[in-house]
C-alpha cells in the first residue's frame, strides 16, 4: 500500500517551484532517498514545464512523494490540458536554473526508468497526473500484479498467495482498478468477473483502447455462474479463466505461465520491429556527392531508433532520432519517413537548409505522433566548388580539420519541438586538403568539449586516405569503450580534379 509522505499545493509559477523544491529536499532528507537528486531536479523540471508550455496555463498543482514497499513514488498533478511531450536540452549546474530552460524527457528519462503520464479524461478528479518512481532498493524487481474484487475475503487471500511472489495492488471495483492500470502499469491483472456497477469485461474493453496498457496480461478469477456473461468474458482475447476457488499452486503456476508466454511473445515482436526499423534507418551514403568524396561509418549498440542520414541531390540530412521502447521507436520510424518526405520535396526547390529545419520543427510542434519524438538534426547544402551551408537543430557540431588545425564549426540551433523555429546557416568553403566531419552524440555529446587525445586522433586521420581515416577514428572510439549511444561518423573532403 503506498504511503503518502508528503504533499504541496501551489500554482504554476517559479516562485513555487522554488519553494516546493526547498520542501522537498527536507523531506528526502528525513527519509535519506538514495535518489535524491533525481527527485529534486525532476520535481524543479515538471513544475518548471507547466508554467512554460501548456496553453492555458494551468491554475492549479500539486506534488505528492510517497512510497509503498518497494519504490519511492513522485507525483505531479495540474489542472490544464493535456499534453504529451516534454521539451528537452541544456546544460547548467543548478537544477532549478536547468529545468528553466527547458531539458524535458531526456533528463528524465535517464534517471528513471519508471515514468507514466495520465491525462485528466482518464481521472475522475480531472487532473492530469505524471508518475516517476525509483525502487527502494537495489536487486531485481518483482513482477507486478493487480488484483481486482469487490470481496475483501478474497482480496486477502490472493494477496497472501502471492506475497513474496509479486509485488500485489489491489482493487475493490472496476474503476478503482482502471486508475491503477494507468498509474502502476501493472504486468498482470487477475480480475474477477461479476462485480457491482461494473463487470471485469468492462474493464478490459476499457484498457483494450489505451496503447501503454493494451497489452497487460488479463486473468479472469471468478465463482460467477451466469453462463452468458462468462461467454461474453472469455470472448475477448484473455490470457486465462480460472474458477473460484483457486489453490495456490494453480494460481502460481497459472501467473508463471501466462507470463512467460507474454514475454516470449513481446520478445518476438520486438526482435521483429527493431530488425525493420533497423534497416530502414541503417546510414548510408555513396563514395561521391558532386564535388565532394564521402566516407561513412556507423555503430549501433541497439536496434531501433539511432541515427539517420538521408541524401537528395545536393542536400545532406544528419539525425540522431531517440526512443525507447517498441512503441517510441515506432514515432522514430514515423520521424524517418516525415524527413524522407520533406526532403523529396523541397529537394527541387532549392532549399535553403535553415528554413528547412524551420519547417522541421513546425512539424513537431504541429503533429502529436512527431511530439513523442526527439531528435537533432544537421542539414548540409553541398554546392559547387566546395561550397557548404549547414544548419543545426541540436547535433554537435562539425569539425573542420585544415592544415593540422581542428576547429569545430560554430553552428547551433534548437532541437524540434521547443515551439522554436528560428535556425541560421552558416556558409564554409573546403579547400584541397580540408575535411569536414559531422559526427553524433556517440562520438562527442554536443556539449562537450574536445579532449586532447581526439584532436591528436583527428589530426593523425588527416594524413590517411579518407576512407582509412574513418576506420582509424571509429576503431580508436570503439577501444575507448563501446558506445551507449548510436554512433555515426560523416567525412567529407574535396575532390581532387
Amino acid at each position: 500500500m503506498k504511503t503518502l509522505l508528503a504533499e504541496w499545493h501551489g500554482q504554476p509559477q517559479l516562485e513555487d517551484a522554488r519553494r516546493i523544491r526547498e520542501a522537498l529536499v527536507d523531506v528526502l532528507a528525513k527519509y535519506e532517498v538514495a535518489q535524491a537528486n533525481d527527485f529534486l531536479l525532476a520535481a524543479s523540471e515538471l513544475i518548471v514545464n507547466l508554467t512554460r508550455y501548456p496553453n492555458p496555463k494551468p491554475n492549479q498543482l500539486c506534488l505528492r512523494f510517497s512510497r509503498d514497499e518497494y519504490f519511492w513514488w513522485l507525483e505531479l498533478l495540474d489542472d490544464g490540458p493535456s499534453f504529451s511531450n516534454f521539451s528537452q536540452q541544456i546544460n547548467h549546474p543548478d537544477l532549478l536554473e536547468a529545468a528553466e530552460s527547458g531539458m524535458g524527457l531526456k533528463l528524465l528519462a535517464s534517471c528513471f526508468d519508471d515514468i507514466s503520464y495520465v491525462p485528466a479524461c482518464y481521472r475522475e478528479d480531472s487532473m492530469n497526473v505524471m508518475l516517476l518512481r525509483q525502487p527502494i532498493g537495489k536487486g531485481p524487481q518483482l513482477k507486478r500484479v493487480l488484483v481486482v474484487d469487490d470481496d475483501p475475503v478474497w482480496r486477502a487471500v490472493l494477496s497472501g498467495y502471492l506475497d513474496g511472489h509479486y509485488q500485489v495492488i489491489v482493487a475493490d471495483s472496476v474503476a478503482q482498478a482502471f486508475q491503477l492500470i494507468l498509474q502502476d502499469k501493472p504486468d498482470l491483472v487477475i480480475c474477477d468477473l461479476k462485480m457491482p456497477e461494473n463487470d471485469g469485461s468492462v474493464l478490459f474493453d476499457w484498457i483494450s483502447h489505451i496503447p501503454q496498457v493494451a497489452t497487460t496480461a488479463f486473468i479472469y478469477l471468478s465463482g460467477c455462474d451466469d453462463a452468458t456473461l462468462i461467454e461474453s468474458a472469455v470472448s475477448r482475447p484473455i490470457d486465462d479463466f480460472l474458477h473460484k476457488p483457486v489453490n495456490k499452486a494453480e494460481l502460481l503456476q497459472t501467473l508463471a505461465r501466462v507470463l512467460l508466454r507474454r514475454q516470449h511473445l513481446t520478445d518476438q515482436i520486438q526482435r521483429e520491429v527493431d530488425q525493420k526499423i533497423t534497416l530502414g534507418l541503417h546510414p548510408s551514403l555513396p563514395d561521391n556527392i558532386g564535388p565532394f568524396s564521402c566516407a561513412l561509418r556507423t555503430v549501433a549498440p541497439e536496434s531501433g531508433g539511432g541515427d539517420l542520414v538521408l541524401l537528395r541531390d545536393s542536400l545532406l540530412i544528419f539525425a540522431d532520432l531517440m526512443g525507447h521502447g517498441v512503441q517510441a521507436k515506432g514515432f522514430v520510424y514515423a520521424l524517418a519517413g516525415y524527413l524522407r518526405g520533406l526532403c523529396a520535396a523541397t529537394a527541387r526547390q532549392q532549399p535553403d537548409v535553415a528554413e528547412l529545419l524551420a519547417q522541421v520543427a513546425q512539424g513537431f510542434d504541429d503533429d502529436p505522433v512527431l511530439q513523442e519524438t526527439l531528435a537533432t538534426i544537421t542539414a548540409l547544402e553541398l554546392g559547387a566548388g566546395g561550397i557548404i551551408r549547414v544548419a543545426n537543430a541540436g547535433q554537435p557540431q562539425p569539425v573542420l580539420i585544415r592544415g593540422g588545425e581542428i576547429t569545430r564549426i560554430p553552428v547551433d540551433g534548437p532541437l524540434p519541438g521547443l515551439l522554436v523555429d528560428s535556425y541560421h546557416a552558416l556558409e564554409l568553403e573546403l579547400l584541397s586538403g580540408d575535411r569536414l566531419i559531422l559526427f553524433s552524440d556517440g562520438y562527442l555529446d554536443a556539449a562537450e568539449s574536445m579532449p586532447e587525445m581526439m584532436i591528436t586522433q583527428l589530426q593523425y586521420s588527416a594524413t590517411l586516405p579518407l576512407g582509412a581515416a574513418a576506420d582509424f577514428l571509429m576503431q580508436e572510439t570503439l577501444n575507448r569503450a563501446m558506445p551507449q549511444d548510436d554512433l555515426t561518423l560523416i567525412l567529407l573532403e574535396k575532390a581532387e580534379g
